[in-house]
């Protein structure tokens, strides 16, 4: 049976991005009992039709085993807005538009009501789905580049003439959005630093202004792997990253494109994994390291869940469950939610983006003063 969680009340005009919306629900926990979360992330596949050097997921390329039927996407995505999730992240460990069904699952995403934000590497970003998406209202497309060149971008995405189709594709979008005068999809691009593109933050920036985007999200590399490690800053470029941050800031400003590229402008954000993330000096929910545990979700392509992309697929499964029952009573959910009120986040949250950690720590900081810690999910399961 599926557990009743309260459907928070919110204007339309709230971003469920914005972090004192989040912190607000948050707070709600301890008056009002168990919320919902206000983001889900969705992985339809871990399939993926290009071979990233320093991409985690090492079952890109086998035929998908177990993925959630598209009727139970669907289901999921009902059971989310029933919760009153806000927002739904569409991404994937490969490519989610890999998926026939996904634009069926974008589309029922924005009959509900919710923001929809897709995440694709752009090759298959074709004419109909752009189509679709404006159609729809779709909030924001990101986009994967991770070179200012087709050389850099098509060598780290292990596919020539890559970088011509993502390009092609993402223009077509901005393009048919200021013809249409619609206020989205707004584009955005990721990309990661690696050794083979950190020359290249500035003009990626003014790539970024010329296909239109509003933010470039630069992100640091996570690496697990030989592969991954060979794409590690050399000390000569790890030393220089600061100036080469604020050289693409100052083209950032000038063109009037968001970045995240101050988390760079130290040298010890060049690559993620060395620290854990730590909290302010404060007990509870007003010092800990991490909140998503009580406003994030993440679903992956066979059900697993967790309270975020890092540790995803760690926790309980919704393929059989309903999505507010693992949300509610979760173990491992649960052990994530005692460990950040205790201080003690779990070990491989030292592979957070710096990205993230900074819309964690701005959530926490809109945490209101007399805030009390959310009740142990085990007590609200037996009505304490």
């Amino acid at each position: 049976m599926q557990s009743a969680v309260p459907v928070a009340e919110a204007s339309s005009a709230e971003s469920p991005h914005e972090p004192a919306h989040i912190a607000a629900r948050i707070a709600r926990w301890a008056d009002d009992g168990r919320q919902g979360p206000m983001t889900l992330e969705l992985y339809p596949t871990l399939a993926c039709n290009l071979d990233c050097q320093f991409c985690d997921t090492t079952d890109r390329h086998r035929p998908p085993v177990d993925e959630l039927s598209p009727e139970r996407l669907a289901a999921v995505v009902d059971e989310a807005a029933a919760m009153g999730v806000r927002r739904v992240f569409v991404l994937g460990g490969g490519e989610p538009l890999l998926r026939k069904d996904t634009p069926a699952l974008l589309h029922r995403i924005k009959a509900l009501g919710m923001e929809g934000v897709l995440t694709t590497n752009g090759t298959k970003l074709d004419a109909r789905l752009a189509e679709q998406l404006l159609a729809d209202g779709w909030e924001e497309v990101h986009v994967s580049i991770d070179g200012a060149t087709a050389e850099v971008h098509d060598r780290l995405r292990g596919q020539r003439g890559a970088f011509k189709r993502t390009v092609r594709n993402a223009c077509r979008l901005s393009r048919l959005r200021r013809a249409r005068g619609a206020a989205g999809p707004k584009l955005a691009l990721h990309f990661v630093i690696t050794t083979e593109n950190v020359h290249q933050l500035a003009d990626t920036v003014r790539l970024a202004h010329a296909l239109g985007a509003h933010r470039v999200d630069f992100d640091a590399l996570i690496a697990y792997r030989p592969e991954q490690q060979a794409l590690a800053l050399t000390d000569t470029q790890a030393q220089a990253l600061p100036g080469l941050a604020r050289e693409a800031l100052a083209v950032a400003d000038q063109l009037g494109i968001a970045t995240t590229l101050a988390h760079f402008l130290d040298r010890r954000s060049v690559q993620r994994g060395q620290e854990l993330p730590t909290g302010a000096d404060a007990p509870g929910i007003h010092g800990a390291p991490c909140l998503k545990a009580w406003h994030y979700l993440v679903v992956q392509s066979d059900g697993r869940s967790s309270p975020c992309c890092v540790l995803a697929g760690e926790g309980g499964s919704v393929a059989e469950r309903a999505v507010a029952d693992v949300w509610a009573d979760d173990p491992f959910l649960e052990t994530i939610r005692r460990g950040m009120l205790d201080g003690r986040p779990h070990p491989r949250c030292r592979e957070c983006s710096w990205n993230i950690l900074a819309h964690e720590r701005a959530i926490r900081s809109a945490l209101p003063t007399d805030a009390a810690d959310p009740p142990a999910a085990s007590a609200l399961s037996r009505g304490a």
